[in-house]
């Protein structure tokens, strides 16, 4: 049987990449998407999405979807997350969340919400990245003492820096160090001050179209080792979500990522 995919922000960079794979699997049937108020009525699903069957719905409102949804994918804004995430867990449905930016507040609510049904977060969607993620703890535990820088790059339009998964990279090393990131972060350097030991510097650059550039740099004063992930379009990230999607389906309430599904 076909999953059932509804997209919420489908209008959206992230949410017209997933139509497009979504639409190309067989394996995955478009129900319909979410827009922001005043655009439902802009055209069709296909026109709106750039993919997909013009008879999907396209509406304002996540709860016209879920009588007909298995999973929902949501690429919106946090305050949009929030309120996605609540309608999800009151209709019984999956939720896989990749929106960027998410606060102490949205995480909150995510996390309650999971308690009723499965919710895949992931601030990269990339398989790539969530392999770095579990391999970064073997690097901190083996390169104890060494320095560690982590660099992303973005397109121009990106709002949030760091990036979500500069974050993500650093906690899971903070976690094999057994410290909290917020006591060893440094966000950017300037002035005349040298470099403290232990800490870990990052470093946001904003730039033309790039889809996503992280570097995580071990180094001492014999030697240097750096992992850089780079990600060459948004259809990485769209294949993962879809990915994500059909692993969460189905699956027992509670909060995943997505090294979970590797």
């Amino acid at each position: 049987m076909a999953l059932r995919l509804a997209i919420a922000g489908v209008g959206g960079r992230m949410g017209r990449e997933i139509a497009a794979v979504a639409a190309a699997d067989a394996d995955t049937e478009i129900v319909g998407g979410t827009v922001r108020p005043g655009r439902a009525g802009g055209g069709t699903f296909s026109e709106v999405a750039g993919a997909g069957p013009p008879s999907a719905l396209l509406t304002e409102e996540l709860a016209d979807l879920l009588d007909r949804t298995d999973v929902v994918v949501d690429f919106t804004t946090p305050e949009t997350t929030i309120e996605n995430a609540r309608r999800v867990a009151e209709a019984g449905r999956a939720l896989v969340v990749g929106t960027t930016g998410l606060g102490d507040r949205a995480m909150a609510e995510i996390r309650s919400c999971s308690e009723r049904v499965p919710i895949l977060y992931g601030r990269n969607m990339s398989v790539g990245i969530a392999t770095l993620v579990r391999l970064l703890p073997l690097f901190a535990r083996a390169l104890a003492g060494y320095d560690i820088e982590i660099t992303e790059a973005h397109h121009r339009h990106k709002k949030d820096a760091p990036s979500g998964t500069a974050l993500a990279l650093g906690e899971a090393i903070a976690a094999e160090l057994g410290v909290s990131l917020a006591d060893l972060a440094v966000h950017g350097r300037s002035g005349i001050q040298p470099r403290t030991s232990g800490e870990i510097g990052f470093h946001a650059l904003r730039a033309g179209g790039n889809a996503g550039e992280h570097t995580v740099l071990f180094a001492d004063e014999g030697e240097q080792i750096q992992i850089v992930h780079r990600a060459y379009s948004r259809r990485t990230f769209a294949l993962g979500a879809l990915r994500a999607a059909r692993w969460v389906n189905g699956r027992p309430a509670g909060l995943y990522g997505l090294a979970d599904i590797l």
